[in-house]
Formats: structure tokens, C-alpha cells, sequence
């Protein structure tokens, strides 16, 4: 290579990393931008902790709830890492990558094939179909983030900043972001399409065995695609924005998005868990030797209906869907 080849070489170099950017930190190690996803991360430890203690994952589908969480934990566990073990390097940074882009899509992936399952569950009105699509869901929401996670690992997504002092994703300004789309934009909004889709889909499916149109009470449901929809969608339309130059660096508003994505394992937490708990207080009500129907199991699942007699469904009442046996039921709580 010639000495004029390489100082072209150079100079295109160095006019690329001095393009107007601006640095996302994605592993803050100030503990004041830690607090959300301190919170999401106690939450959802908690959620998972209670699942193996009491085994809730031999339930019909709890088995997909524990391993959205345990996706969380690991998510937030690589954020808070930074406060043990300052990230020195873009190969520290990369592992780091790894773990972040698999927990964020496996938690997401599992919540949307859960709604998957969930439709399946009623439309054959039974738990019986959920085992044979497992493998599937696996594919879905294990295999696929791991691959993409790995991925990660020799791309820019995640660079080490001398100015941070930690692991951060730069963006130039009117250039599209590739990484950024592969590894986030493009998978949140899968996820969140299809959790919409897949949730409606059940919503009609409850009005149909109600004989009547979906009323608002039904539409509670889709609380758990919002809580995706309105944790990340404002950080993705504004990065989309942002990679267009429609709009300028916005340190505050970068840094409220951020809030926003981390606390959403808190909230996923706080709907979830209060299905585990119930199963809790059911498991803790047997161990004292209560009286507690063994025909009837908690669901973990969003619950809807609820059951006056064998085949009426009454709107209003919607509460924790329930199994028994192998025939989805409505019961009140």
C-alpha cells in the first residue's frame, strides 16, 4: 500500500468517526441511572425465585413465564454488572453485547409466542396443543436471540468509550444504524406487532364463546403488548427519526427513554406477578393443610373470564384464567 493510499485511508477514517454522532450509554455506572433497572431487576428475580421455590413452572404455560424473566434477569444483571466490573474494552464491551441482545430478545420473543400459547389455549380449549408447539417457541425465543446475540459480538453495536468510560452504541446523525436495527429496532417491533395481533386474536376468540362483541373489559388484555408498545416505542421512533436527521441529539430525551426501557421488567413483573402470586398463596394454602381444590390450578396466563354456570360467560369479571384438567375454565377469584 502506498504512502498516498493510506493517508486517503486515514483521512476517510477519521472524517467517519468525526461525523456529528452521539454516544447512547447503554451500561451507565452511576448508580442514580441505575435505579429503574435496579428495580426491574429485584422484580423480576423475584418472580423467577418464587416460580422455583414453589415450582410453578410445572404449570400449563408458567414454564414460558419463568423463562421470559429469567431472560430479564439476565438483561438487567449485565447492566448492573458495570458497578463490579467497569467495562476496560470494545471485547468486554462485545461479551457484555452478547448477553444484553439475548436477554432483550429472548424476554420479548417469549412474551410474544406466550400469547401465541395463550390463543392456542382457547381457541382448542385445552393446554393439551402448548407441549407440541414448545419446540417451536424454543426456535422462537432461545435459538434465534442467541444466534443474533452472538452476532453482536464482532460488530460495533457496543464500542468502549474513553469519554463514558463505558460500554456505549454511537449514532451518526442521517446515517441508518444496520446494527442497531438487527440487534433492536427490527426485533421490539416483531415482538410487539405480534403480541398485539396474537392478543386480539384471543380477544375475539373470548367474544365468540361469549356470543357477543368484545367490550371494553375484554381489552384489558392488551396491557401486556402496551406495556412493550409503551416502553420501547417511543426510544425506537425517535431513534428512527434520529437515523433519518429529522431530529438532533437530545441528551434529556435520550435519557428519559432509557428510563423507559428499563423499568418495563418491573411493570411485566407487577402483571405477571400477580398470577404467581396467587398460585403462591394457593401452594402455601395446601402446605397448611387448607382446604384447596386439587382439580383447580392457577393459570399463568392474563386471566379474563369468569364462570356462572357451564357454558354462560358473563363480561365485567375478568380475573385469573384457571385450568382444570385438561379444559380451560372460568373462575373467580
Amino acid at each position: 500500500m502506498t504512502q498516498s493510499t493510506q493517508l486517503m485511508l486515514d483521512t476517510s477514517l477519521n472524517t467517519f468517526n468525526e461525523d456529528p454522532h452521539q454516544d447512547m450509554v447503554y451500561f451507565p455506572h452511576r448508580i442514580r441511572f441505575l435505579i429503574p433497572v435496579l428495580i426491574s431487576a429485584i422484580a423480576t428475580g423475584i418472580v423467577v425465585l418464587l416460580s422455583l421455590a414453589f415450582k410453578l413452572y410445572k404449570r400449563p404455560l408458567s414454564g414460558m413465564i419463568l423463562a421470559m424473566n429469567i431472560s430479564h434477569v439476565l438483561f438487567y444483571c449485565s447492566k448492573l454488572s458495570v458497578l463490579f466490573l467497569p467495562p476496560h474494552s470494545n471485547f468486554h464491551c462485545g461479551i457484555l453485547s452478547v448477553i444484553n441482545v439475548f436477554g432483550l430478545q429472548s424476554g420479548e420473543f417469549w412474551g410474544a409466542v406466550f400469547a401465541h400459547a395463550f390463543y392456542i389455549a382457547l381457541k382448542h380449549q385445552t393446554t393439551s396443543e402448548i407441549p407440541r408447539m414448545m419446540k417451536y417457541y424454543v426456535i422462537i425465543a432461545v435459538i434465534v436471540p442467541l444466534i443474533n446475540g452472538l452476532a453482536s459480538l464482532p460488530t460495533s453495536f457496543l464500542i468502549y468509550s474513553d469519554t463514558e468510560k463505558t460500554c456505549v452504541h454511537r449514532i451518526y446523525f442521517g446515517r441508518i444504524d444496520i446494527e442497531s436495527d438487527l440487534f433492536t429496532m427490527i426485533p421490539m417491533w416483531i415482538a410487539c406487532i405480534a403480541s398485539a395481533i396474537w392478543y386480539k386474536k384471543a380477544i375475539n376468540k373470548i367474544a365468540g364463546l361469549q356470543e357477543t362483541e368484545a367490550g371494553p373489559e375484554l381489552y384489558v388484555l392488551m396491557i401486556y403488548p402496551g406495556i412493550l408498545l409503551v416502553c420501547w416505542g417511543p426510544a425506537l421512533i425517535f431513534e428512527a427519526l434520529l437515523q433519518f436527521g429529522l431530529v438532533g441529539p437530545n441528551p434529556t430525551a435520550f435519557q428519559i427513554f432509557n428510563y423507559l426501557v428499563n423499568i418495563q421488567g418491573f411493570f411485566n413483573a407487577l402483571v405477571y406477578g400477580k398470577s404467581v402470586a396467587g398460585a403462591v398463596r394457593e401452594s402455601c394454602d395446601r402446605c397448611l393443610g387448607k382446604n384447596v381444590s386439587k382439580q383447580t390450578q392457577t393459570f399463568i396466563v392474563p386471566s379474563i373470564i369468569s364462570e356462572r354456570n357451564e357454558r354462560e360467560l358473563t363480561p365485567g369479571n375478568y380475573s385469573l384464567l384457571s385450568v382444570q384438567g385438561n379444559v380451560i375454565s372460568r373462575s373467580t377469584y
